[in-house]
C-alpha cells in the first residue's frame, strides 16, 4: 500500500513537471528561435539549417528551467494534496512525515542526476552539433540577401554592392570586393565591376557577370583586365556566423582536464579551444552550472517539505505558504548569485561547492526537529 501511495505522489509530481517543462520550454524555444532569425535574414542560411540549429539548442533550455520547474511542481502538488486532504492518506496508513521526506529526497536525487546528465553531457553535445551543423552549411539563402543600393557584407571575405535590381532578376552596376583590398600583401584580393549580371545555376550560387573589369593584386602589384563575360562562384564563401564552439559547447571532460592542468600549471592542448589562465574564471563558472547548481535541487525539496509542518486549518496557513514559496525563490537566486562570484581560483571554486552542502544540512536538521517536535 505504501508503495502505491508513494508511486502516485511521484507520478503526479513528475507529470506536472513534464507538462510545465515542455510548455515553458517551448515558449522559450520559440522566443529564442525568433532571435535567431538573423541566420536567415542577415547570414543567408536556409530554413532547414535555421530549424535544426534551434532544435539542437532545446536541451540547453530544459537544463536552464528544470530547477525552477521542479521546485514549483513539487510545491503546488503538495499544496494540492493538502487542499484535497490527500496527505491524510499518508498519515492514516502509518506513513510518518520523516519517511515521506526521505522518499521525496531520494526521488530528488534521481532528478538531480538527470539534471547533471543533461547539463554536463546532453546539452554541450547538442549545442556542439548545432555549431557543427552551422559550420558545415553554406550560403543557401544568398539571393534574398542581394538588394539594390545596399552593401552585402554578411559573407566572410566578400562584399557585394548592387546599384539596381531589375524585374527579371538581373542586376545592373555590380561591385564585388573579395578579401581585404587594403592589405596588398594578400594575392587573393580583388575588386570586380560589371555593368550587368545574374544568377544562373539551379541553386543560384553562380554569378554570371557581363561587360566589366577586374582589379587585383599580384606580388604587391596592381593588375587589371577587362572581360565580356565571366562566371563568379559564390558557393566557396561562407557566412560570418560564429562557427567556433563556445565554452558551453565543449565537453565536460575537456573542461575538467583544462581546469586540472591550469591548477597544477601544466599544458593542455585541444583543437576546439585554447586552455589558458585568463579563461579559468569562465571555465569554473561553466563547471559550476553543470555540476554544482543541480545540488540545490534537494535543498528546494527540503524547503517544500516545510509544508508538512502546518495545515490548512491554521489561521496563518496562507502566510506560511508564501514564506515557503519565497524561500524557494531565495535559494534559486542564491544559486545564481554565487555563479557571479566565482573567480579564477580552483581553491575558491572548491569552497563554493561546500555552500549548498552547508545549506542542505542546516535546513535538514531544522526541518527534522520541526517535524519531530513541532
Amino acid at each position: 500500500m505504501e508503495k502505491l501511495i508513494f508511486r502516485k505522489l511521484i507520478t503526479d509530481i513528475t507529470l506536472r513537471a513534464l507538462i510545465i517543462t515542455f510548455s515553458l520550454g517551448l515558449i522559450v524555444w520559440i522566443i529564442q528561435a525568433v532571435n535567431h532569425l538573423d541566420f536567415v535574414i542577415d547570414d543567408g542560411h536556409n530554413f532547414q539549417i535555421y530549424f535544426f540549429f534551434n532544435l539542437y539548442n532545446f536541451p540547453k533550455i530544459i537544463h536552464r528551467i528544470l530547477p525552477f520547474v521542479f521546485a514549483i511542481s513539487l510545491f503546488f502538488e503538495l499544496l494540492k494534496y493538502e487542499k484535497n486532504n490527500e496527505l491524510l492518506i499518508f498519515w492514516t496508513n502509518g506513513i510518518s512525515k520523516m519517511k515521506l521526506i526521505k522518499n521525496l529526497i531520494n526521488f530528488t536525487i534521481i532528478v538531480t542526476l538527470i539534471q547533471i546528465i543533461i547539463g554536463s553531457f546532453l546539452s554541450p553535445s547538442s549545442q556542439y552539433k548545432a555549431r557543427l551543423f552551422l559550420k558545415e552549411s553554406n550560403m543557401d539563402f544568398l539571393p534574398n540577401l542581394i538588394k539594390q543600393g545596399k552593401f552585402i557584407d554578411t559573407i566572410s571575405g566578400l562584399t557585394i554592392f548592387i546599384n539596381e535590381k531589375t524585374k527579371d532578376n538581373s542586376f545592373k552596376n555590380i561591385y564585388i570586393q573579395e578579401g581585404e583590398f587594403s592589405n596588398f600583401k594578400e594575392n587573393n584580393n580583388q575588386i570586380i565591376y560589371a555593368k550587368e549580371g545574374y544568377l544562373i545555376d539551379s541553386d543560384k550560387k553562380l554569378f554570371r557577370l557581363l561587360d566589366g573589369k577586374i582589379v587585383g593584386t599580384n606580388n604587391n602589384r596592381l593588375v587589371s583586365f577587362e572581360f565580356d563575360k565571366i562566371d563568379y562562384d559564390l558557393s566557396k564563401f561562407s557566412s560570418k556566423s560564429i562557427k567556433k564552439p563556445k565554452l558551453q559547447e565543449i565537453s565536460s571532460l575537456k573542461l575538467i582536464k583544462c581546469s586540472y592542468s591550469l591548477y597544477f600549471e601544466k599544458i593542455y592542448l585541444d583543437d576546439l579551444f585554447i586552455c589558458e589562465k585568463n579563461k579559468l574564471k569562465n571555465l569554473n563558472q561553466e563547471l559550476y552550472k553543470r555540476f554544482i547548481k543541480p545540488i540545490y535541487l534537494p535543498i528546494l525539496t527540503l524547503i517544500c517539505c516545510f509544508l508538512f509542518t502546518f495545515s490548512k486549518e491554521q489561521m496563518n496557513y496562507t502566510f506560511k505558504t508564501i514564506k515557503v514559496f519565497l524561500s524557494i525563490f531565495s535559494i534559486l537566486v542564491i544559486s545564481e548569485i554565487l555563479l557571479r562570484y566565482i573567480e579564477a581560483s580552483n581553491i575558491y571554486f572548491l569552497l563554493l561547492i561546500s555552500v549548498p552542502l552547508i545549506i542542505y544540512f542546516t535546513i535538514y536538521i531544522f526541518l527534522i526537529n520541526k517535524v519531530k517536535y513541532g
